[in-house]
């Protein structure tokens, strides 16, 4: 979101207000001021709104540092769980018929309420 100020710093360093009998004419003094005071309050919701974000983002990042992790610990599990098998294990025809069963056994526990991992 872009901000459109009516100042910048240079206007406001460079100002002259016109010379009135008895020092500035109060109106074009106030008139000034209104602006300036308008683009503070337009500067301020801003960096409200950018503090609210970089909260957010910091939020964000917390819990995807929080996943990563937990991943992290899960694929070293799934290592530790491989790391007997070798490249060079024949897959038999016979292997993968028993991998299947056991894949339909599991779901059939699951449908049941039975979670396999818990069955010794």
């Amino acid at each position: 979101m872009a901000i459109k100020l009516q100042l910048n710093s240079q206007e406001i360093l460079t100002v002259k207000f016109p010379n009135v009998p008895r020092g500035y004419d109060p109106l074009m003094v106030d008139e000034y001021l209104d602006k300036i005071i308008r683009d503070y309050k337009q500067i301020e919701a801003n960096k409200l709104l950018n503090e609210r974000d970089v909260a957010n983002y910091e939020n964000k990042i917390a819990a995807l540092e929080k996943k990563n992790t937990e991943l992290e610990i899960e694929l070293n599990k799934y290592k530790d769980r491989l790391k007997d098998i070798n490249e060079n294990d024949n897959v038999t025809v016979e292997n993968i018929d028993l991998v299947k069963r056991i894949n339909q056994l599991e779901k059939f526990l699951y449908l049941h309420g039975y979670l396999p991992e818990n069955i010794k």
